[in-house]
């Protein structure tokens, strides 16, 4: 139910305050502040699904906004053009990195806050979500001396806290890691990080160059964007460093295909590659609401590949006060690993179309964003719903 709130007239900055504390208590990812006609309407982002929360008076809005915008240190008089910036909140004793960013509307400036908490952002990466197949792969992959491994998926699918996870699990003190970031969303000891920055001309391709000459081991790039970016990020792979990034494809074959685009020969690609993860999030089912559940004739349908349901544990979450009367409660991941072998190699070079390197990646019996997310329908950690939601065409 939205709460309409009455601030008053002079504690609006105590009321941002209160905003920040109230959505990490409610484990909110994002704030959304929407100016309406008649009011500023606040919603949360909790476990990848947008909740109203509050509706706040319409004449409070523009100190509201500006009161963010000093805290994040934006500019308050201009409200034409979209702004970034970023703070840092502590509540509980736990530090929050919070990103913002301003849109100009109709209606007045919308404001979108990502919540980072430090503390939880680098996770071991067997509580990931990794099947046990799939952590063996990666484990080879990180492994390697050299070769870029790219982390595919759409926004808020957990690419970032799959990087941080994997580059703690090399933070040791024989390895020298460079990372180029925009921005630096957790400090991590031990590793020399690097905020680039558009506004500047320090963009991610001229972080590269310098840091090449400062003998690295293993370099993460935040995201590989243009192809000038791809083109270094390579050179960085070839001369014997190991790169990761995040790329923003929707499957393994997509990948291949936007860097040839980008300019880069097809064997390089193929040399350069070492393997890619997709990723994304499901809710999973809230354990305080959870009951046995029976699939419908349009789930049995949708699964079609699911012959026998009695091996599954079906879970539903009824809903509860826990969960917000959703029945979720958390979220997990579900990936999928592949390892660019000869095979894959020489398909690459060999002017393989895009479907048939697709077959090709089917045909090697890899455990699929659709597999990793029926185990965990089978093990009742979520429900085909979700399943489908997520994925859809993946299905």
């Amino acid at each position: 139910m939205v709460q309409k709130v009455d601030i008053k007239e002079e504690r609006p900055k105590e009321w941002v305050d209160h905003l920040f504390r109230s959505a990490v208590d409610n484990r909110a990812s994002d704030i959304h502040l929407e100016p309406e006609r008649e009011s500023l309407n606040v919603r949360y982002r909790i476990d990848g699904m947008l909740y109203p929360m509050e509706t706040i008076a319409k004449h409070l809005q523009e100190e509201i906004i500006s009161r963010i915008k000093v805290l994040s240190q934006m500019d308050i008089t201009e409200h034409r053009y979209p702004q970034d910036g970023h703070l840092e909140f502590t509540h509980k004793e736990k530090i929050y990195n919070i990103r913002i960013s301003t849109f100009p509307t109709t209606y007045g400036e919308v404001a979108v806050l990502r919540i980072l908490n430090r503390e939880d952002v680098v996770l071991e990466l067997e509580n990931l979500g990794l099947e046990a197949e799939q952590l063996h792969i990666i484990n080879k992959l990180i492994t390697r001396p050299y070769g870029m491994i790219l982390i595919t998926g759409p926004s808020g699918s957990g690419k970032t806290t799959l990087l941080y996870s994997i580059l703690n699990d090399l933070n040791k003190p024989d390895n020298n890691i460079i990372t180029f970031e925009d921005p630096v969303e957790f400090q991590m000891a031990g590793t020399r990080q690097t905020q680039v920055s558009e506004a500047i001309d320090f963009t991610f391709s001229r972080a590269m160059r310098g840091a090449l000459r400062q003998d690295p081991d293993i370099i993460m790039v935040g995201e590989i964007r243009d192809a000038d970016t791809a083109q270094m990020a390579i050179q960085a792979a070839l001369t014997g460093r190991l790169l990761f990034s995040t790329f923003h494809t929707l499957d393994v074959a997509g990948v291949v295909i936007r860097l040839i685009e980008m300019g880069v020969p097809r064997s390089v690609v193929a040399h350069a590659m070492a393997g890619v993860v997709s990723s994304r999030l499901l809710r999973k089912i809230c354990s305080s609401c959870s009951v046995p559940y029976q699939l419908t004739e349009h789930e049995k349908k949708e699964l079609g590949s699911v012959q026998d349901e009695r091996s599954y544990n079906l879970q539903k979450g009824k809903g509860c006060g826990e969960c917000r009367n959703s029945g979720y409660l958390g979220r997990t991941g579900i990936f999928e690993v592949v390892y660019f072998d000869e095979e894959v190699t020489s398909r690459i070079i060999g002017d393989t179309p895009l479907e048939t390197l697709r077959d090709l990646f089917r045909q090697k019996e890899i455990i699929t964003l659709r597999d990793a997310a029926l185990r965990k329908v089978s093990r009742g950690i979520t429900t085909v719903e979700e399943v489908l939601r997520v994925t859809g065409a993946a299905l």
